[in-house]
């Protein structure tokens, strides 16, 4: 499949979903140059951003009064984003380096942002269907979270030459639970505990 057009995007996108692998191979083909690359990053983080803050607004009141500074000004949660990207797509690089994999920040910052563009279509079908029937919510949330991992794994397997799908989903999960494992030392050394998270 050639890429011509938004049209063709779309089918592309379509498509991944029931040929993850073959379809991110069309994607990471491509020529794009890192400059390139990093912008689309941007404008990915930026339709983020404005996205998640559309879901905030069919969200339970208390939802969006504790989150109600990321509404406000959304700048830091854009910088978040961007921030995130580029530390998955490094994390991805170099954990898959550690099991032989072969791929590339720059195959894996390509398949992120892929990844976050078919989410984003999922994620405006989860806000309109949320905006009219609000009792499926949750099980619009559950599949939009296992096509999620469904994708993930594909990707990893594609950009690593991995086989093994269980194994992939093992290391993303220890991958997981260890960097909340250090996230969580960290700010406790800095202080930040739940019970002073309470009294702010």
């Amino acid at each position: 499949m050639r890429i011509n057009g938004a049209g063709s995007l779309f089918r592309l996108a379509v498509e991944t979903l029931q040929k993850p692998k073959r379809c991110l191979r069309i994607v990471l083909d491509i020529v794009l140059t890192m400059p390139e690359l990093l912008q689309a990053t941007v404008l990915v983080a930026s339709l983020s951003t404005i996205l998640s803050i559309m879901l905030l607004q069919i969200e339970p009141a208390e939802v969006q009064d504790a989150l109600h500074a990321f509404s406000a000004n959304p700048v830091p949660l854009f910088l978040m984003q961007v921030a995130t990207f580029l530390g998955i797509a490094a994390l991805v690089t170099h954990i898959g380096r550690i099991f032989q994999g072969h791929g590339t920040f720059k195959e894996a910052l390509t398949a992120l942002v892929w990844l976050q563009i078919i989410m984003f279509g999922v994620s405006i079908i989860q806000l309109i269907l949320g905006l009219i029937i609000p009792q499926i919510s949750p099980i619009v949330f559950l599949l939009s979270m296992m096509i999620l991992i469904h994708l993930s794994v594909s990707f990893i397997m594609e950009i690593h030459g991995f086989n093994n799908a269980i194994a992939v989903i093992s290391g993303i999960v220890v991958t997981f639970f260890g960097l909340a494992f250090l996230l969580a030392i960290l700010l406790i050394m800095l202080g930040i505990t739940p019970e002073a998270i309470q009294q702010v």
